[in-house]
């Protein structure tokens, strides 16, 4: 598989490790901190998940949210096979 089509600077507004200031945030700062001590890798891991489909997700409302929910398993039952 070849190398992907977008520039790099598109990458990096997609994937990328958490941000430096949520390291300070109240709730899940000690845990960032804890984990950039303890498990680097797994912060690291973060920065390969696509962040678009978040914030589309985010963007719907419940309804749209739930009505994608229901295509999907409607598009994933009809693989289910029948015994």
């Amino acid at each position: 598989m070849g190398r992907p089509s977008y520039d790099d600077a598109t990458l990096a507004a997609y994937f990328h490790g958490p941000a430096e200031d949520l390291f300070d945030d109240p709730i899940v700062g000690t845990l960032l901190r804890r984990l950039a001590l303890e498990d680097r890798d797994l912060l690291d891991a973060v920065a390969d998940v696509d962040r678009s489909q978040i914030r589309d997700a985010m963007k719907q409302t419940p309804f749209e949210r739930l009505q994608f929910a229901a295509r999907s398993w409607n598009g994933l039952a009809r693989l289910r096979r029948a015994d």
